[in-house]
């Protein structure tokens, strides 16, 4: 694969969009509609949203007090600990878990791609990340890394599994060049309880202090840490791609490290709709709420840095950009991406807000009135998700509630998307950029496809595409179409590449799907 210089990027455009930043306190006056589209659309009871801007980090200990008792760090937890949290490990209580229609890309035109490789869990999964830690350890054979998944029931009992994949020879496939070599094979290593349905699962970012890590996140009712056993076990297996050869014992419990929650009760909380790492600084978090707000989380202090008002309504998504502490964005049910800067707080900068194509032609928004504005403003359908490209800071990607179309967007033009990228034929459901393949970005929908884009080696545009960049005189944002698709048995819920391993030795890159029970390995 041959990789230009440069990414497509729009004409200068004057004037910036900006609006005062809403880093004030909460008037605790917002209203919340549940959207069952998104996670954060779980029928829950009402909460208390947090009365104010949080004046010091006291506000935030990890509920309720002693709950989680810090503990002075055991020999060995520098290996697995370089956050600062070896103190809250040793002497952490094991019970405090919770208690128990037409495919436009399937022609041969566009290369499909085939699986092999299969996990089949006890319940619908929904949260999903596939370890991107380079591979060190190899003495259990060719290790593909470790899988973490969380569970979407919407009732009080759900879960989270970690799998160990390992990479398996697929002899059927011997003399298919284009078929898959290898293929994988899972191992339920470790578990836990999870009050809530998990919104997002994260495994700490790769580090150059260590070899590996033991340490994930979750969201969902709240911020949740947790720690994987010393001593796993390797016995329990639900591969459904082959027989597992040896006895099944129940897998280790994942170790609770932390629970915080961003409201002063515990027991009347916003939920949490996402939450995002930062790889340069991995001491921080950040987490997204319905109650409008982001939290930045220090994680060795297990205390809140900062909380923002950071849109009008709910914030579904929420990232951390390229390279960066400091900056981060995040889009919501009012249908906007907004970007921030926690060096400076006073504005925040509107980098898309879709209106009605009709609209957005025949008036310009000066001519409307304050109601006529406001009515335009609430037809924006929300934004679900966002993903941050990890090699190039000005660029996301982002689509909206019940929509089959992502928009690329540049950070550096705001107020239109530099790419449409059409090829679903149903609603969106996630997407991801590639951490290896600068420009390469997967997504998945509930029309069980998912599909590839190489936004670099841009392929044919395709039929009705404007000549003119996006916005611009020639036309609407530049089309392309996807250089490869694979039809999942399920509607796709969740997209994470895989590390760098023998896994993709080879020069192929796999990616793991979450649909309905299953979770896939696509060779790419």
């Amino acid at each position: 694969m041959t990789t230009p210089q440069s990414i497509p990027s729009l004409p200068p455009m004057p004037n910036p969009n900006q609006q005062a930043s809403s880093s004030r306190p909460s008037t605790g006056n917002h209203s919340h509609s549940y959207s069952r589209s998104s996670p954060a659309g779980l029928d829950q009871q009402k909460y208390a949203p947090f009365p104010a801007t949080p004046e010091s980090s006291s506000k935030y200990s990890s509920t309720p007090t002693n709950r989680y008792a810090p503990s002075q760090p055991g020999q060995g937890d520098t290996l697995y600990s370089p956050l600062g949290l070896a103190d809250i490990r040793s002497g952490i209580d094991a019970g405090l878990s919770d208690p128990a229609s037409a495919n436009p890309y399937s022609s041969d035109s566009y290369p499909n791609v085939a699986t092999n490789s299969n996990y089949l869990a006890p319940w619908p999964v929904y949260a999903f990340d596939w370890c991107k830690w380079p591979i060190q350890n190899q003495q259990r054979g060719n290790s593909a890394g470790k899988m973490a998944i969380g569970s979407y029931v919407e009732d009080g009992h759900n879960f989270i599994q970690i799998l160990e994949t390992q990479v398996t020879p697929e002899q059927d496939n011997e003399g298919q060049p284009d078929a898959p070599q290898y293929g994988l094979d899972y191992v339920k290593t470790a578990e836990a309880t999870h009050s809530y349905p998990v919104t997002r699962i994260l495994w700490e970012p790769a580090s150059s202090k260590k070899q590996s890590t033991d340490l994930l996140a979750t969201s969902g009712d709240h911020l949740r840490l947790w720690s994987l056993p010393s001593q796993p076990s390797y016995n329990s297996s639900n591969s459904i791609s082959r027989p597992s050869s040896s006895h099944q014992q129940p897998p280790a419990k994942l170790t609770p490290l932390a629970l915080l929650s961003n409201s002063k009760s515990p027991e009347h909380t916003a939920p949490l709709t996402s939450l995002d790492w930062n790889t340069v600084s991995p001491s921080l978090i950040i987490t997204s709420s319905i109650d409008t707000t982001c939290t930045i989380w220090d994680i060795p202090t297990l205390t809140a840095k900062t909380q923002l008002i950071a849109h009008d309504k709910e914030v579904f998504d929420v990232r951390f950009c390229a390279n960066s502490v400091d900056v981060f964005v995040s889009c919501g049910a009012d249908g906007s991406v907004r970007m921030f800067d926690l060096r400076s707080l006073e504005h925040s900068t509107i980098i898309y807000e879709p209106s009605e194509k009709g609209d957005s032609k025949s008036t310009s928004p000066g001519n409307l009135s304050p109601t006529s504005a406001q009515q335009q403003m609430s037809q924006s359908p929300p934004l679900l998700r966002l993903a941050a490209s990890p090699h190039d800071a000005h660029l996301l990607a982002t689509f909206s509630q019940e929509s089959n179309l992502i928009r690329v967007l540049d950070v550096r033009q705001p107020g239109q998307a530099l790419l449409e990228l059409r090829g679903h034929s149903s609603a969106i459901s996630c997407c991801e950029w590639s951490p290896s393949r600068r420009g390469m970005l997967a997504s998945g929908g509930d029309d069980s496809l998912v599909l590839v884009w190489d936004l670099l080696n841009q392929s044919t545009s395709a039929p009705g595409a404007s000549n003119g960049p996006a916005g611009g005189p020639g036309g609407e944002a530049r089309e392309q179409i996807p250089v490869a698709s694979w039809q999942c048995d399920y509607e796709v819920g969740n997209l994470s590449w895989a590390p760098q391993s023998g896994l993709t030795a080879s020069g192929r890159d796999w990616l793991g799907v979450s649909g309905g029970r299953g979770i896939w390995g696509v060779c790419m």
